[in-house]
């Protein structure tokens, strides 16, 4: 009887040690899923704190590039309006050089017959051998034949060469440079009173 009892003795502390390993373990493994439940929340609430911060910066971009396609939508319609008032302009200077042609090709004389037979009374021209001349006196050079424009004024005694002159003028058709002869290049022209034959 006292070995019965013996072995349930030893029966029972086999099983209260054995009870007393699992104890731990499931505590150990309690522990552990508290320690794994708390870390997989700690990295949810940072994935949900990442989330956030990526969903704000989603709209900030989302604003960005919204005020970026109005801003081109602008430009855009800026850009055509400037294109159309650029070719009004262009359309408006075509007008107005088409009127100035117009208005410069016009006559304004309104007898030009009358004009053109007193112009041809008046530049008669009588052609010569050419000749050198020399002026008697300083005096001034006119641009045409019939005009009182002055393009300069040559002193006494230059020398020029002519073989056209009118009632009132001859024309210079070459003068002398340091004893060289120079063709004329434009209507020079001088009264013949002024002049000389050499």
């Amino acid at each position: 009887m006292k070995r019965y009892l013996f072995a349930l003795l030893f029966l029972m502390f086999a099983i209260e040690l054995c009870a007393s390993e699992e104890m731990q373990r499931i505590d150990s493994i309690v522990n552990d899923i508290t320690m794994l439940r708390k870390s997989y929340e700690e990295k949810l609430l940072y994935e949900k704190e990442k989330n956030i911060i990526l969903e704000q910066e989603k709209r900030t971009s989302q604003r960005k590039i919204q005020n970026l396609e109005n801003e081109i939508e602008k430009l855009q319609t800026l850009l055509k309006n400037r294109e159309k008032q650029v070719k009004k302009e262009i359309v408006v200077k075509e007008k107005i050089k088409k009127i100035v042609l117009q208005s410069a090709c016009q006559d304004e004389n309104p007898f030009p017959k009358l004009k053109l037979k007193k112009l041809e009374k008046q530049s008669k021209l009588h052609y010569f051998k050419a000749s050198a001349f020399r002026l008697k006196e300083s005096a001034n050079i006119y641009a045409g034949m019939n005009t009182m424009k002055v393009l300069q004024k040559w002193e006494k005694h230059t020398s020029f060469t002519s073989n056209i002159k009118s009632e009132k003028r001859i024309k210079i058709t070459g003068y002398f440079v340091n004893k060289k002869w120079t063709k004329a290049t434009h209507e020079m022209w001088v009264d013949l009173t002024d002049v000389e034959q050499k």
